[in-house]
Order: structure tokens, then C-alpha cells, then sequence
């Protein structure tokens, strides 16, 4: 997939055509967030395969329901436990795949690798959502409509975004594919970013949200991103220096937000649910 010089590069590039008013505050947060969410992704991968990766490829699935917030593993259940088996493997790979697909490096010294690592990104990610539709909607019987929903509008918008990148990458219309591509690229991530909303959460408040709390987090987790990507974008493209600000600022919160829920991820998750220290 060509994707184009990405988010720290193109559209501020761009956005230099006209004037340095606040480009490099833009381009500065956006470097930020970027290292942010690299190591975040990747200490979000290194906990997926430590904790999943053995017991679901020996096939000692019952081993998922140590996790202290989740039973995936249903005895009995073939599909069901092959539907969660193939989301929580190819995560990996959507979660990794999905960085590298940020390196404008990439395209530069390895454009075949980018393009076939941005085809496998969107069949995986493709994959995954079926996969997730089919656990949320059949393997079991609807208990809250609202999570329910919030899972399935996330998924929805995966498959839109997917599909109209990968038209626009095959038309290749540059521009509007790396759109699109970091639109999927977002929603892919939307339990990544909910596990940090959670974990940030409960390092700043001490306690757990209740149920209210935990369901504005679960829409918020993939449409967030989206407005702050849909500012950075026109504040790139189109915006003044007033935008331009607002959306480094916007960047910077973004970033010092997933800072302390990369934090608490590291602390809950890889410590104590991977190494089983309290």
C-alpha cells in the first residue's frame, strides 16, 4: 500500500506552503505522539504474547480464564473459542503491523514492505472484526445493549475505514488513502486505547469506574482519536496558526494522557497480570 509520507510528515509539509505559523508546534507534538504511541503499542503487543501467545498456540485455551477481568474460554465452545483465538493472535500483528505502518522510513527504504505489510494490516484487521462481531452478537446472549452497540459501531467503522483505504489505495489517490489509512488505523486500536483509558483511570482516581463510566470509555476510546486525528488533519491542511495550535495542544493532552495510561497498563496488566506480581 503507498501510503505516503504519514502523520509526521505530509500534511504539515503541506501545511509549510503556507506560512510557518505554528507548523512546528504541530510537527513537534506530532513527533511526541508518535513516540508515545509506538511505545505504548508495543508494550500493548508484549502483553497480548506473554499472556495469550502460549496457551493458544498449545491449544491450553482453559489457560485464558486466569486473566483476573475476563473468561473467554467456554468449554464446549469450539467456534467461540476459535473466534477469540484468532482475535487475540492476529492482534498481535495488527498492533505491531499497525505501528510500522506510522515510519515514513518505511515506505522510503522498503516500499514493498510497507505496501504488503499495510494488506495484511487491513485483512487482519478485517479478520479480527468478524471475529469480534460474531463473539459480541452470537456466542452468547445480548445482556447490554450499550456495550454491545459500542463494540459494534467501533467494528463498523474498522470495515468502512479498511475498505474505502484500500479503494483509494488501489486508485492510487495518495492523499485520501493515508486518510483512511489512519482512520483504520484508530479504530483498529480501540481496545488498545480503551485499556489505557481504564488503566490511566484508575491510577488517577484509585478505584474502578462503574458501569456508566466504563461505557462513555468505551465509545470514547476509538471516537476520540478519530476527532483529534480529523483536527490534526485539517489544522494541517487547511487550518491557520489559531488551529494549527489547537491541534498541537490537543496532541500533547492526547499524549500526556496515554503517558499515564501506558503507566497504569504497566503496572495492572504486564506486572500483575502477566508476572503476577501485587
Amino acid at each position: 500500500m503507498r501510503e505516503g509520507e504519514l502523520m509526521t510528515n505530509v500534511s504539515v509539509t503541506r501545511a509549510g506552503s503556507r506560512g510557518n505559523d505554528g507548523i512546528g508546534a504541530l510537527k513537534a507534538a506530532t513527533t511526541i505522539w508518535f513516540g508515545v504511541m509506538v511505545i505504548s503499542q508495543w508494550l500493548f503487543v508484549y502483553y497480548i504474547a506473554a499472556f495469550y501467545a502460549e496457551p493458544t498456540l498449545s491449544g491450553q485455551f482453559a489457560a485464558w480464564n486466569e486473566h483476573p477481568f475476563l473468561s473467554p474460554f467456554v468449554r464446549g465452545d469450539i467456534i467461540g473459542n476459535l473466534a477469540f483465538a484468532t482475535h487475540v493472535m492476529l492482534a498481535i500483528f495488527i498492533t505491531f503491523g499497525g505501528t510500522l505502518q506510522l515510519i515514513p522510513q518505511l515506505r522510503a527504504t522498503a516500499p514493498w514492505l510497507h505496501r504488503w505489510n499495510g494488506r495484511l494490516f487491513i485483512l487482519f484487521s478485517l479478520a479480527v472484526t468478524l471475529a469480534g462481531f460474531y463473539m459480541v452478537w452470537l456466542r452468547e446472549p445480548v445482556t447490554d445493549i450499550s456495550a454491545e452497540l459500542a463494540i459494534s459501531i467501533n467494528g463498523a467503522l474498522i470495515l468502512l475505514f479498511a475498505a474505502l483505504a484500500w479503494r483509494e489505495g488501489i486508485k492510487r489517490s495518495i492523499v485520501s488513502h493515508r486518510r483512511w489509512a489512519l482512520r483504520a488505523l484508530l479504530a483498529v486500536n480501540g481496545v488498545f486505547f480503551l485499556r489505557l483509558v481504564f488503566s490511566g483511570w484508575l491510577v488517577l482516581t484509585q478505584r474502578e469506574p462503574d458501569v456508566m463510566q466504563f461505557r462513555v470509555f468505551e465509545y470514547a476510546s476509538y471516537l476520540v482519536p478519530l476527532l483529534v486525528l480529523q483536527l490534526y488533519l485539517y489544522s494541517s491542511e487547511r487550518g491557520g496558526t489559531a488551529m494549527r495550535y489547537l491541534a498541537a495542544m490537543a496532541l500533547y493532552l492526547v499524549s500526556a494522557a496515554m503517558c499515564i495510561g501506558a503507566f497504569g497498563f504497566s503496572m495492572i496488566f504486564v506486572r500483575l497480570i502477566v508476572f503476577g506480581q501485587s
